[in-house]
């Protein structure tokens, strides 16, 4: 009976073996051909790197430039704001100090002017009756 499990045992190893052997041979496959990958890796790896220390100098350049250039409108943009606040606020001094608003004395001083040019032109002799009105 010994001999019997020996011998079935035995069948089962060689054949577990059997069965193992594809197996093994797509592992050694694999391996030789990450052993290769890694080659061809280890070949272009420094151009790899060396392109992208030239991609990282050149976006240090273009942030520095971008940086520089937002501060210099920055700056550009508070002076012109200090500007705009100056007249608003030389706008609201004027305001406060005339008594009624801009545009009615603007028109005042107009109709004001019609009338003394209609009285010069009526103390010249130039009045309406003059210009092509009414004659007697």
């Amino acid at each position: 009976m010994t001999d019997s499990i020996l011998i079935l045992l035995s069948v089962a190893f060689l054949l577990f073996a059997g069965l193992c052997v594809p197996f093994l041979i797509q592992i050694l496959r694999t391996a030789r051909e990450m052993a290769f990958t890694l080659q061809v890796l280890n070949q272009r790896l420094p151009l790899i790197m060396k392109n992208l220390e030239e991609i990282t100098t050149n976006i240090n350049r273009t942030s520095t430039t971008v940086h520089r250039q937002v501060a210099e409108i920055s700056l550009t943009l508070r002076r012109v704001q200090g500007i705009v606040g100056l007249f608003l606020g030389l706008e609201e001094v004027l305001r406060r100090r005339m008594s009624f608003p801009f545009a009615r004395t603007l028109r005042t001083s107009m109709a004001v002017g019609r009338g003394v040019r209609v009285f010069i032109d009526c103390l010249t002799g130039g009045g309406p009756e003059g210009k092509g009105g009414r004659s007697s």
